[in-house]
């Protein structure tokens, strides 16, 4: 049975509360990776990925598909989309703000000698994408779903036929 220590990415990168989502974003793209764990004081206090920049993007128009109450007997909706350019702005102005306020906050760790199926089990059943690796309370390193499928198919065993 393959455990996590074998197929874990280690040492991880990391990034403290503090840094700045643009930070942290670029991070993300230059290591071309979807998430990494926060950690303050070597303890693992959330985790930061692409969904909680994306989530926390906040446009100043409204995607409005409302019908006014002055026009409906007109039979005309008004709808406004929200453009591009404004999409770029609440980027930037998320940007500055701390990947404390974006991150996701209830982490699910996991222990370096548990198996594979049981990280499996916790990914499916949380619907979590990466699994940071914790010893003696430290970040040892992170599980995602690619190194989870990299290890079911060394586990795997060969094919042995008689010719």
């Amino acid at each position: 049975m393959v455990k996590i220590r074998e197929v874990m990415s280690s040492p991880v990168k990391s990034i403290p509360p503090e840094a700045l989502v643009k930070d942290a974003a670029a991070m993300l793209a230059e290591l071309n990776v979807s998430g990494v764990p926060v950690v303050e004081n070597d303890k693992v206090v959330g985790v930061f990925s692409e969904i909680d920049v994306l989530r926390s993007i906040k446009t100043t128009k409204k995607d409005l598909r409302l019908v006014f109450p002055s026009i409906s007997s007109l039979g005309i909706a008004f709808q406004e989309e929200v453009t591009q350019r404004e999409i770029l702005e609440a980027y930037e102005e998320i940007g500055n703000t701390p990947v404390s306020e974006v991150m996701s906050k209830e982490v699910v760790t996991i222990n370096p000698d548990i198996s594979l199926n049981e990280a499996i089990v916790l990914m499916v059943e949380r619907k979590i994408q990466r699994l940071p690796v914790v010893e003696d309370k430290k970040l040892v390193g992170i599980v995602t779903r690619g190194d989870i499928i990299r290890g079911l198919a060394r586990e795997r065993p060969t094919n042995q036929t008689a010719h």
